[in-house]
């Protein structure tokens, strides 16, 4: 056996006429590893490119080339009996192409992050972590000391589904603003609860304010003066303080039409026939017009407030 420290300078060939039939590559002290080709009865076989530390190569040679692209050390044993080399502590292992690691949802790798003092952090950003998790499988964070405030926008995207419990920590006012902005004031025309008939939505005043209901008034009925209509459209009734309004055509064979100003029998949308009524409930208060086609047409009215 033959134990060879060989210094290599970048891009020269080195050749080692030592015959054997093992080849054991102790060390190599760059990242780009030795090329070596074996040598037989004087003509040199294809190099094997890029070899590291603990390459192992049987089969019978005359001697060896060896090359690097950079000037390096190499450690190697030339014998013609096997070699066996026990591992070092804290012994490096390089595989230029890189390990694949495959594992399954059962198996799970762990990973410790360190720094050379093991107590800075190591910064991780989040374009370099995937996590790819179910459902069901929660991945819980506990965060020590102070959490600083979030700055810029957070966005929370879930379905109609998916509640989102926030708890307010007692004398802390909860505020919802838009953009960053002034909290928004919320009036009752701007605030719409859609809730079913067994969901109850409870109210709490502030301190100091009070809160009241305001029961509707009670319904009066009025007796409005008939109008006598005639074949040209005259005023029928103008009230804005009316809620109902009920209007009957009083002839025998007359035909009349109400509706705003200007009126006429072939553009009304509404015309009574002898004795109908006509109950408006939306525009009650509004200015409204009569016409007929007769005249001294009698129309009754009643309204409601």
């Amino acid at each position: 056996m033959s134990y060879q420290l060989i210094r290599l300078s970048a891009g020269l060939e080195m050749r080692v006429d030592i015959p054997g039939r093992l080849i054991l590559v102790d060390s190599v002290s760059t990242g780009q590893g030795v090329d070596i080709a074996l040598v037989r009865t004087g003509t040199a076989s294809p190099y094997i490119p890029g070899r590291q530390a603990g390459f192992r190569l049987v089969e019978d040679f005359g001697g060896v080339l060896l090359r690097s692209a950079l000037d390096c050390e190499v450690g190697i044993f030339l014998a013609t009996n096997d070699v066996q080399l026990g591992g070092t502590a804290g012994g490096e292992v390089v595989i230029p192409s890189g390990v694949a690691v495959t594992n399954d949802l059962a198996h799970s790798i762990p990973v410790t992050l360190t720094s050379s003092s093991n107590t800075t952090p190591i910064p991780v950003s989040l374009a370099s972590i995937r996590i790819n998790n179910t459902a069901a499988q929660s991945i819980p964070v506990t965060f020590a000391g102070t959490v600083s405030p979030v700055l810029g926008v957070v966005k929370v995207n879930n379905t109609n589904a998916e509640a989102i419990p926030v708890l307010q920590k007692p004398g802390e006012t909860f505020e919802v603003h838009v953009n960053n902005a002034a909290p928004l004031a919320v009036s009752l025309t701007e605030t719409k609860i859609n809730n079913s008939d067994a969901q109850a939505v409870p109210v709490v005043p502030k301190t100091g304010a009070v809160f009241s209901v305001k029961d509707l008034p009670c319904l009066t009925i009025v007796n409005i003066a008939p109008v006598t209509a005639g074949v040209a459209a005259v005023a029928l009734v103008s009230d804005a303080t009316l809620r109902r309004l009920r209007v009957r055509n009083g002839h025998d064979t007359a035909t009349i039409a109400i509706g705003g100003m200007g009126i006429t029998l072939a553009t009304a949308a509404i015309v009574l026939a002898p004795g109908d009524i006509w109950n408006e409930s939306d525009a009650a208060g509004a200015a409204w017009y009569v016409i007929s086609d007769t005249a001294a047409t009698p129309v009754q009215m009643q309204g409601v407030r």
